[in-house]
């Protein structure tokens, strides 16, 4: 089969990207990334705002969508070395595999992770997956081109272009074919290729390590299909390599992902749209267009532009664009790993509380933050940040193990004491809750004794205010 997928060797032109890499392009590839929905790509930071903290991370989902090509053809190449996967798969899953990695991120848009977590807010809010689909297909007007990109794929290819939507849009095992399911997970899993992109890529360009110290070419070359044929897999001789892996991506998250200040400028992005959103009820296909037309800081000027000159849309943006830089300041993080019992029981029933609880919280401790201050400090000037619920655990994957022809897989994170350690430290200490401040209040409370004199005060706000809950619901 990889005889027939050219893509799969390389041998045409290339294209070079940090850090010191060739991806290999073939001509029809290059018909796709010359699409001008995937040249709008070079417009979309994939870090958001995070460049605010991070000046080098000003990278495109353009640049991390032509790497995770290029990964998931390693991906494939390593799984195509075992006799019985590479006669099990037919050329149309090696394609459909490759333009799932290329453009899995087609629908993305400025923000979309701030965005996409309004909609557990009751906002009728995109899914850039979902817009994805839609771009391929042509169901986005504006991004059609001269031809959709689907055209492009059936033709070029001679595949379904809904075999790609299907793999960018559908979990794994939605998939019928166990080989369906085997190249769904090079695109989604605990170890997939997306993530062996972005954890290098964004390394590179927020100037950290932590997502790079892995060993990939023992990695690829432990890479192998589970025993059941329906997923990615490591041989046992990988699985240090695989470990560090997902250590590297639990150090991203701790380090640079959820680094207070990246997080403190999230957060502020995030309740500037749902203000936004909240007083203009945008249709979400109206939305989708808008937000698909425009690049990061213009998206901001317009979301300004188009709010009150007193919102919290404006003022929050306000605060990080036009040369100012006033991010929210932290004034109480919450955990799981202090052995105060007033963090665990602040820490869940704050955890537990929806959308519309947390800023009616958020009013409570305005509230004590104004009489410890002795002036008004309104709700706008308080942002409670919860991480967000769809990382509750570390992902895992299969080790396999071959014993006098017999084989065998048990999960990582049974066998392995490090994933496991991860995974507890992950909820423990990664995963805070924290309650920033604008910066005028901070100075207010600095004024009066800083953190230590809130604490107290805030902690009976937050233990006061919500409900008694039983503590084995608990995620631990």
């Amino acid at each position: 089969m990889a005889r027939e997928v050219p893509e799969l060797r390389g041998g045409g032109g290339s294209v070079r990207v940090p850090e010191l890499r060739n991806v290999p392009l073939t001509r029809r590839i290059v018909e796709i990334v010359d699409h001008p929905a995937f040249q709008r790509l070079r417009s979309v930071r994939q870090l958001g705002p995070t460049h605010l903290v991070y000046p080098g991370a000003v990278h495109t989902r353009f640049e991390h969508s032509l790497g995770v090509f290029d990964m998931a053809r390693q991906y494939l190449l390593a799984l195509l070395r075992d006799p019985n996967v590479a006669e099990s798969l037919t050329e149309e899953d090696l394609l459909s595999c490759l333009l799932a990695g290329l453009l899995h991120d087609l629908g993305h848009y400025p923000f979309a992770h701030s965005l996409e977590a309004l909609h557990h807010s009751g906002f009728d809010t995109p899914r850039h997956e979902d817009l994805s689909g839609r771009i391929l297909l042509g169901g986005v007007p504006a991004l059609r081109g001269e031809r959709p990109i689907g055209d492009i794929i059936r033709e070029q290819f001679g595949i379904d272009p809904q075999c790609v939507v299907d793999l960018v849009t559908r979990k794994p095992q939605a998939h019928t074919r166990v080989e369906r399911r085997l190249v769904a997970t090079v695109i989604s899993s605990g170890v997939d290729a997306d993530k062996a992109d972005y954890l290098e890529r964004d390394s590179i360009h927020m100037g950290v390590s932590y997502g790079r110290n892995y060993d990939r070419a023992r990695f690829l070359d432990s890479l192998c299909a589970s025993v059941d044929g329906d997923a990615i897999a490591i041989t046992d001789k990988g699985r240090v390599a695989a470990e560090i892996f997902i250590f590297c991506r639990y150090t991203m998250f701790s380090e640079a992902y959820w680094h207070h200040t990246v997080r403190a400028v999230s957060a502020m992005v995030e309740r500037a749209l749902a203000d936004f959103q909240a007083r203009e009820q945008m249709p979400t296909d109206v939305l989708a267009a808008e937000l698909l037309s425009r690049p990061d800081d213009a998206l901001l000027t317009w979301l300004a532009e188009r709010s009150p000159p007193d919102s919290e849309t404006a003022r929050l943006i306000g605060a990080m664009t036009g040369g100012r830089r006033r991010f929210y300041k932290r004034v109480l993080a919450l955990n799981r790993v202090f052995d105060d019992i007033r963090h665990h029981n602040a820490y869940e029933r704050v955890y537990h509380l929806d959308k519309r609880g947390l800023r009616e919280l958020e009013a409570e401790i305005a509230a004590t933050l104004s009489k410890l201050c002795g002036s008004r400090i309104d709700t706008a000037s308080v942002i409670i940040d919860t991480p967000p619920r769809d990382k509750d655990r570390i992902e895992t994957v299969q080790v396999v193990y071959d014993e006098a022809g017999k084989r065998s897989g048990r999960r990582l994170d049974e066998v392995s004491k490090v994933v496991q350690g991860i995974g507890t430290d992950f909820m423990k200490v990664v995963k805070k809750i924290r309650i920033f401040v604008a910066p005028e209040v901070r100075a207010q409370l600095d004024a009066i004794g800083g953190r230590e004199a809130v604490v107290g005060p805030l902690f009976k706000t937050i233990l006061d205010f919500v409900p008694e809950r039983d503590m084995q619901q608990s995620l631990l």
